[in-house]
């Protein structure tokens, strides 16, 4: 298998388009199909805004985006980066899903996405997204339709030699 690695930095909402981008061109090169772009793209854009809240009440404000597939899927991960990180400075995203502050954006997140791990001090979520089924489900369904193909094929033959 071609191991597949980018990575992205962005700085403030104001760069959320960039996250876009990047979604949009790693569905495009892999074939994804739309309604799996879609939940890609939410889930990603969801945990980015999550963590960039919080980067920003710790005077942080860079995130970096990785990507890489893999044998399960495509891992998606999204970690701040900055002094706050290196000091020790602990996040606060267990706290505030603890109080229901982010239990819309985090349900969103585990509901779009196949695994989701958060990372304990809370600077990254991981997002994996198991792509390799979509090929398999849809290979599943023509091999069904060639079947019903020639079920119905057999018996309008018959019907025509007796």
């Amino acid at each position: 298998m071609k191991k597949d690695y980018r990575e992205i930095e962005i700085k403030g909402k104001k760069e959320l388009f960039k996250l876009e981008k990047f979604v949009e061109e790693i569905c495009d090169y892999h074939n994804i199909n739309n309604e799996y772009f879609g939940n890609i793209l939410l889930a990603s854009t969801e945990a980015a805004n999550i963590l960039i809240s919080l980067a920003i009440e710790n005077k942080i404000e860079t995130l970096i985006i990785s990507f890489e597939k893999s044998l399960k899927g495509f891992n998606f991960k999204i970690r701040i980066i900055g002094k706050g990180i290196e000091e020790g400075n602990e996040f606060r995203l267990e706290q505030e899903v603890r109080k229901h502050r982010l239990s819309r954006e985090i349900y969103i997140i585990k509901a779009l996405a196949d695994e989701v791990t958060i990372s304990v001090t809370g600077e990254s979520i991981i997002m994996i997204f198991y792509v390799s089924s979509i090929n398999y489900e849809k290979s599943l369904v023509r091999i069904n339709q060639l079947k019903e193909y020639w079920v119905k094929k057999r018996t309008t033959i018959r019907k025509g030699n007796e």
